[in-house]
Parts: structure tokens; C-alpha cells; sequence
């Protein structure tokens, strides 16, 4: 059974490119058929962590979205680069700023087709055997990443620890992910703790919180590289492991 993860947070900068990718890989390493897709098409970077060149590729999500190109013509497989067990397929937004201004001009009915294609190119994903897909969203309430999360089957909240995140993730909770009746678990993802992986609160706004992962800079020097690929023992990517693992009981 296909499952289908969107990855969102309230406010930007909270990690989720990296949560989204590491989590991908961790599924691939495992041996599952994985598909992650670049929903943050206004801010878009998850190109940056793979290494083969992308100005090649000739369609992208934002094709995706117009309807102007199915999900078999715009994701690429990694799976040879990054010799996982399982096949690793991306989609990428395209990363120009011209692009990004006419998408973020779109009206409410471009979007509501757009959901329909993000829908159809799920449902194509699912006849392809493909076991998990990921949607690395956009931060707040644009539609773009809204529609991630209505095709989502739950939402990962990453969380960072400022007030700010915090209540603007509550005012998302009860203005988006419950009138969507949307399943949802809680990453609190750079803590200022020194933990392994374990949860210091066990639930937020009533909904679970699956792991706690410390703040740490060698993190953030190695923003670009696949630490469950690279480096397994890391703590970061143990707590990738045991977040996986607990996602397995929202299937």
C-alpha cells in the first residue's frame, strides 16, 4: 500500500528539505520504491543535494501543476547515483525566478486544477509500484503547499523551537490540517538539547511528537549532503531511522 507523506512547517527554515530527503533515502536504503517531489515551487532546493547536473532536465514539477506534462516525464531516477536498495525517483521545481513570479500569479482555479494533477500523477505513481511518496512542501498557506497537503495521506509538522513556529503551527493545525482531517506527527527538529532521538514531549496541539533532534553545527556544514547515505551512525540520521519506523504505525 502506497503511503503519502507531506513534509510542511508553519514557518520557513525549519529543516524540512533536509528531513524530506533523508527521510527518501532512508525508504530507498530500505528497499522501497520512493518518490519525492519538490512542492516548494517558490523557494525550491532540493536539486542541491543530488550531484548530477539538473539544466538538462526538460520538465519539471511546475509542469507538472499546469497539467502541461505527466509524472512519468518529470521525475528522474537517482537510484544508480545514490546506489540504494530501492528506486529513488525526483521531481524538481524549476528554479527560476520568472517561473516562480508566474506560478505565484496564479488564480484559485489554476490551483484547484493543479491539486487534480498532483492527484492523477499520485495515482500514476501508485500503479508503478511505487511505495512511498513525499511531497517537500513550501512553508505557511500557499496553495501550492496546501494542495501537497490535501494529497497527503499525513502531514510531518517541523518544528524549530521559537515561539513564533509554535503558534503559527497551532493557528495551522486548527485552520488547515483539521479541517482537512488530516493524520499528523510532530518533528522538533534543531532543539536546544542534547538528546539522541528521544522525545522530550510527547504530544503537541494533541497530536504526537515522533522525534526530538538536537541543534548542531556540523549539521549545517554539511547542509548538501545525505547524512543517512553518508553517514549512518550520525545522530541526525538515527533520528531520521526512528522517525521512519514510527511513520510505519501510521500506515
Amino acid at each position: 500500500m502506497t503511503f503519502t507523506i507531506a513534509v510542511h512547517s508553519a514557518k520557513g527554515g525549519t529543516g524540512k528539505t533536509s528531513i524530506s530527503v533523508n527521510l527518501a533515502a532512508a525508504y530507498a536504503l530500505d528497499g522501497r520504491n520512493v518518490c519525492l517531489l519538490d512542492m516548494d515551487v517558490r523557494g525550491p532546493s532540493l536539486r542541491t543535494f543530488f550531484k548530477h547536473d539538473t539544466s538538462g532536465i526538460p520538465f519539471w514539477v511546475n509542469d507538472l501543476l499546469s497539467g502541461k506534462r505527466g509524472i512519468n516525464e518529470v521525475v528522474v531516477d537517482v537510484s544508480g547515483e545514490l546506489g540504494t536498495n530501492g528506486k529513488f525517483l525526483v521531481g524538481y521545481s524549476k528554479a527560476d525566478i520568472n517561473e516562480i513570479r508566474e506560478l505565484a500569479s496564479k488564480d484559485r482555479k489554476w490551483q484547484s486544477n493543479a491539486l487534480k494533477n498532483i492527484i492523477i500523477g499520485k495515482k500514476e505513481l501508485i500503479r508503478n509500484g511505487t511505495d512511498v511518496i513525499i511531497f517537500d512542501t513550501g512553508p505557511g498557506v500557499e496553495y501550492e503547499s496546501i494542495n501537497a497537503v490535501a494529497a497527503s495521506d499525513i502531514v510531518l509538522i517541523v518544528q524549530s523551537p521559537t515561539k513564533a513556529c509554535f503558534d503559527c503551527t497551532e493557528q495551522l493545525v486548527n485552520g488547515v490540517y483539521k479541517s482537512l482531517n488530516k493524520k499528523c506527527a510532530i518533528v522538533d527538529n534543531m532543539h536546544h538539547c542534547s538528546v539522541d532521538g528521544n522525545v522530550l514531549q510527547q504530544k503537541r496541539y494533541d497530536i504526537p511528537v515522533l522525534v526530538t533532534i538536537p541543534c548542531m553545527c556540523n549539521i549545517a556544514t554539511r547542509s548538501q549532503e545525505i547524512l543517512v547515505l553518508s553517514d549512518r551512525g550520525h545522530v541526525f540520521s538515527m533520528a531520521i531511522s526512528c522517525m521512519k519506523h514510527k511513520l510505519e504505525s501510521f500506515q
